[in-house]
C-alpha cells in the first residue's frame, strides 16, 4: 500500500525521487544542469516552496524541503518532476518513462542532531558512491558549494518557455529563442533547527561536515583500492545508460535519533492513517460528509449507480 501522505506542514521533508531502471538520465552536463535549476526556481517560485539542500546525480536526486502543507508539497513535486521529465527527455531523445515511481518523501524528526545528519548525508552525495573524491567535485547540481558561503545563497538556472515558443511558430511569428529563456534561482534556507545559528556557525558546520566525508571517502579508496570516477568520465556517461546492478534498501519510516522521538512521529502517522481509513470506509458507505484528518488527499466519491428504466 502506499504511504499516505500528511504531516509534513512545516517539518523539514527529505524528498527523492529515481528515474526508471536506474538510467542516467539526469546525468550532468551545462544544459542538463541550467534544466534542472530552472525548473526548480520556476516551482519554488510559483509554490513558494522552501528548500534546504539538494543533490542530483545521474540517476536520482535528493532534496530536503519544509513545506507549509501537504498540498503544496505535492504541487511542487508535480511541478518538478513533470517539468524536469518533459524537458530532459527532450534533451537526451528519451521519449519514454522517465521515473521509476512517483516521488518519496521521509519526515525529520525536529532533532538538531537529526536534521543535521540529514544535511550530512545530502552533502556527501557524489563523494560516498566513489564518483568523485570531494562532494564539491560533482559537476552537477549540488548545494555544497553554496552552503560553504552561507546563506542566503542562491543557484541558478534558465527556464525555457517552450509552450510559447510553439504558440509562436504557429502563429507564424519571427522567431527569437532569447525570447522564450528566463533566468530562474534556487534560494536556499537554513534547516529550522539552525535558522538562529549565525552565518559563521552554519558554514563552519558544513565544513566540518565535509571533513568528516571526506575522511570516509578516503577510507573507502584505501580498503577497496579503487579511485572515484571524476568529473571527467561522469560528463562523458551516456543518459541512456543502465546500471547492471542497483543499491536497493528499505527506507525508514522516519528521519529521528532519540527512540522517543521516532515513536512519536510513528504514533502521529498511525493515528493520522486510521483517521484517514475511518473516513474512507464512511465515504464508501456514502457519507458524503466524511470528516478526514487535516492535511491528506481524501479519494474519490464512491459510485453512483443508474437509477433503472422503468418498464
Amino acid at each position: 500500500m502506499r504511504k499516505r501522505r500528511g504531516l509534513v506542514a512545516n517539518r523539514l521533508v527529505e524528498v527523492t525521487t529515481r528515474t526508471t531502471q536506474g538510467r542516467f538520465l539526469l546525468r550532468p552536463s551545462r544544459e542538463a544542469n541550467r534544466i534542472i535549476l530552472g525548473v526548480i526556481g520556476r516551482a519554488q517560485r510559483r509554490t513558494g516552496m522552501k528548500i534546504c539542500g539538494l543533490a542530483v546525480l545521474s540517476n536520482h536526486y535528493h532534496m530536503l524541503v519544509v513545506p507549509e502543507s501537504t498540498e503544496q508539497l505535492s504541487d511542487f513535486m508535480e511541478y518538478v518532476n513533470g517539468n524536469i521529465a518533459r524537458k530532459l527527455g527532450i534533451l537526451h531523445d528519451w521519449p519514454g518513462k522517465f521515473w521509476a515511481r512517483r516521488y518519496s518523501h521521509i519526515i525529520v524528526s525536529d532533532e538538531e542532531e537529526a536534521q543535521i545528519g540529514r544535511l550530512k548525508y545530502l552533502l556527501s552525495q557524489g563523494g560516498k558512491e566513489g564518483l568523485v573524491r570531494h562532494p564539491g567535485d560533482w559537476p552537477g547540481v549540488h548545494c555544497v558549494g553554496q552552503l560553504l558561503r552561507g546563506y542566503p545563497y542562491v543557484l541558478g538556472g534558465r527556464w525555457q518557455d517552450q509552450s510559447g515558443e510553439y504558440n509562436a511558430c504557429r502563429a507564424s511569428k519571427t522567431l527569437n529563442s532569447e525570447e522564450f529563456l528566463f533566468d530562474e534561482t534556487v534560494l536556499l534556507s537554513p534547516l529550522p533547527r539552525l535558522e538562529d545559528w549565525g552565518h559563521r556557525d552554519r558554514v563552519e558546520l558544513v565544513q566540518v561536515l565535509l571533513r568528516e566525508i571526506n575522511v570516509v571517502v578516503q577510507q573507502r579508496i584505501q580498503d577497496t583500492g579503487k579511485l572515484p570516477l571524476g568529473p571527467k568520465r561522469i560528463l562523458r556517461e551516456s543518459p541512456h545508460f543502465r546500471p547492471g546492478e542497483l543499491r536497493k534498501s528499505p527506507a525508514p519510516a522516519f528521519h529521528a535519533v532519540a527512540r522517543e522521538h521516532h515513536e512519536k512521529l510513528r504514533e502521529m502517522y498511525r493515528e493520522f492513517v486510521n483517521a484517514y481509513r475511518e473516513a474512507a470506509e464512511q465515504l464508501k458507505r456514502g457519507v458524503l460528509d466524511a470528516e478526514f484528518p487535516p492535511g491528506c488527499f481524501p479519494p474519490g466519491l464512491p459510485y453512483l449507480p443508474e437509477a433503472r428504466a422503468g418498464p
